[in-house]
């Protein structure tokens, strides 16, 4: 028998004892709650639902929920699937039989092994795109976050019944690529990733912040200028300098006791953040510059294309190791240079249907308040070129006709919720059959303890170098380690994999232990606290059942004799039991909701369950217990927990060790 059949057979028991008692009841229309702590039994249902309707009851008791609830009570009272059903007040409290939830949930796990919790195929297809990272920099902290939580997803819908196909979108042109590019042919003097010893997303990366740094000197120079100051004056009788003037008045009227939020920059700050971009695009020579490169990029200007396709060969090569360090694949990697230009046949389709029209500029334009927001999008510049959102709109499209999918799920910041609302509504009127297929996985920034990372200034933590930072510090840890029993044998090779996993399942656990739509600080030395809700604790306590079932001698079977599992009868064997059937339920809860973190707390709340009885020796013996049908069944039911932990840990994208 399955969990999902002890669950099903269950619900029909009360049901068929409420029809017995004369009401018109299934299974489906039972709801079953967990008991709520230090009360008797394990699963509630409340009688209030069921009043007037067991007809089989004296009037007196007919609407009267306590009364139903005892009614019910003595009717399940005998059934083998319980070992105690109470009336607790308008409550039916029912207490699972323990050792019939062994036999079921053990020997369902044993046999499915990996497999447990795995949905029917659904027949749905699912493309995810994540990652999405631009070719001027390594990916940053903020990507590994969006890495982790596209492939856990990834990994959920699979076990879901999904067929799911991961897709990433490399951010290959624009003005930022160009940036590194010219950073490149004025200092660069023919160094390679090879030459500088860095891997190549790091080299261009430091010619992306060398042009911020560059850019600012120039800028700073100009804002210094009598033509800057001229500019600052004029800005403070434009609106927006009035804008942020009031601003500033408005918060130093407020006493200083009450003041919430950081108060707002000086009005040459304000200034000089305002007019960066104008400044960038009219009249700083660095700019210039690099739109200059752009429009020859555009071009197809030879000298440039071959620049261009050198760094960013570089960054690729970069990332693809990143992405096989971190154990992420991609179905298929789209490149914005072959992608920019789908949509605007799109769009214009969507013209000659009234879909979008003409703004007296010539630019072409989506009025919002056909999907019930305001304003308008443009679709395509005056001069019919594409922005950002045509491309986007192309590509969904484009995808379809690759895919056919059912949804498109799209892992992008919370910084761009707005832009998916557009976009999505634009597909939707676009293509009807479209509507409803697309879901933007929101997801919010992360943050260190000093503040937020900017790539362009170099205060970013770059993936790499973090994972690098972690696996120091667990090789800090381990080799200050007093007792070396657990890798006294393993050579360097082995002694630095083992280091990595736990480095990479501390960082990914940390992740993806808040929910995406919370914004989060990341915290290192927390993440790999082996007694807190870590990544870490989680492996150590799987390789904490391998060793309990090395030093036993144990072999995994498929099945186990039903009448050893019947010796798992203790409230703690019982609670890992619980925990253990939860596990279906709870895989489908985080699918459903999109959010990993469900997953994660489930596992710390398995290791807590099992931690008890590993560290209670006395109470709960495993290799020294002296019954061996005892023995047989707890280790058989070890074997189920590591199981468990590990296909939990591999939803999480997390490699378990055999041995810490």
């Amino acid at each position: 028998m399955s969990v999902q059949n002890f669950k099903t057979d269950i619900l029909e028991a009360i049901a068929s004892a409420c029809r017995e008692l004369g009401a018109d009841v299934d299974a489906s229309q039972i709801a079953l709650n967990p008991v709520p702590e230090n009360q008797f039994g394990d699963i509630a249902m409340t009688c209030f639902t069921l009043r007037g309707k067991l007809s089989a009851l004296d009037p007196k008791a007919l609407n009267n929920p306590a009364a139903i609830s005892q009614a019910l009570a003595e009717k399940l009272s005998a059934s083998p699937l319980f070992e105690g059903v109470k009336a607790c007040g308008p409550y039916l409290n029912m207490a699972y039989n323990t050792s019939n939830l062994a036999q079921i949930v053990v020997g369902e796990i044993l046999q499915k092994g990996d497999h447990f919790g795995d949905a029917e195929k659904k027949n749905k297809k699912v493309v995810i795109e994540f990652s999405g990272p631009n070719t001027n920099k390594p990916q940053h902290l903020g990507h590994l976050r969006n890495n982790v939580i596209g492939e856990s997803m990834s990994r959920l819908l699979a076990k879901s019944g999904y067929d799911v196909t991961k897709v990433n979108i490399i951010n290959d042109r624009g003005v930022h690529i160009c940036k590194s590019m010219l950073v490149y042919m004025k200092y660069g003097d023919g160094i390679t990733p090879e030459s500088a010893g860095k891997k190549g997303d790091h080299l261009v990366g430091d010619f992306y912040v060398r042009f911020e740094k560059e850019f600012q000197a120039e800028y700073k120079e100009w804002l210094e200028s009598e033509e800057g100051q001229q500019a600052f004056e004029e800005y403070k009788s434009s609106d927006a300098g009035k804008k942020a003037q009031k601003a500033i008045d408005d918060y130093a009227k407020i006493p200083e006791e009450k003041r919430k939020g950081k108060a707002p920059a000086d009005l040459f700050a304000s200034f000089k953040a305002d007019t960066k971009d104008k400044y960038f695009n009219t009249k700083s020579k660095l700019g210039a510059e690099a739109t200059d490169l752009l429009v020859r990029w555009e071009a197809g200007d030879p000298e440039v294309r071959r620049i261009w396709k050198l760094l960013n060969t570089w960054v690729i090569d970069g990332f693809l190791d990143t992405y096989k360090t971190l154990g992420i694949e991609f179905d298929k990697l789209y490149y914005e240079s072959n992608t920019y230009k789908l949509g605007k046949d799109i769009i214009e389709d969507g013209l000659k249907r009234g879909i979008f029209h003409h703004l007296p500029d010539n630019a072409t334009a989506f009025d919002l308040s056909r999907i019930g927001l305001s304003g308008e999008k443009i679709v395509l510049r005056s001069n019919g070129t594409s922005v950002y959102i045509t491309q986007d709109i192309g590509t969904a499209i484009e995808r379809y006709k690759d895919y056919a999918y059912d949804k498109m799920i799209y892992v992008v910041a919370d910084e761009q919720n707005h832009h998916f609302r557009v976009l999505f509504g634009i597909l939707g009127e676009l293509r009807p059959e479209l509507a409803g297929r697309f879901e933007h996985l929101s997801y919010g920034m992360v943050t260190l303890p000093n503040g937020r990372m900017k790539s362009r200034e170099g205060t970013v933590v770059d993936t790499d170098d973090l994972i690098e930072e972690m696996a120091r510090l667990v090789r800090e840890v381990m080799d200050n380690k007093s007792d070396r029993e657990h890798y006294a044998d393993a050579d360097e090779a082995e002694f630095s994999r083992r280091a990595m996993v736990i480095a990479l399942a501390a960082l990914k656990y940390f992740l993806l232990n808040i929910t995406p739509t919370s914004w989060m600080e990341f915290n290192p030395e927390k993440s790999l606290d082996l007694q807190g809700r870590t990544g870490a604790y989680c492996l150590m306590n799987y390789a904490r059942t391998r060793s309990i079932l090395r030093k036993a001698g144990y072999t995994h079977q498929d099945s186990v004799d039903p009448a050893v599992l019947a010796a798992l009868r203790t409230p703690e064997e019982k609670k890992v039991l619980m925990t253990l059937m939860q596990c279906p339920d709870i895989i489908k809860w985080a699918t459903e909701s999109s959010d990993p973190a469900k997953i994660a707390e489930y596992l710390f709340n398995l290791c807590k369950s099992f931690a008890f009885i590993f560290t209670d020796k006395a109470g709960h013996p495993i290799l020294t217990c002296e019954d061996p049908a005892l023995r047989a069944a707890r280790l058989a039911l070890v074997d189920a927990l590591g199981t468990v932990l590990r296909m939990g840990l591999g939803l999480l994208g997390i490699e378990t060790l055999e041995e810490m």
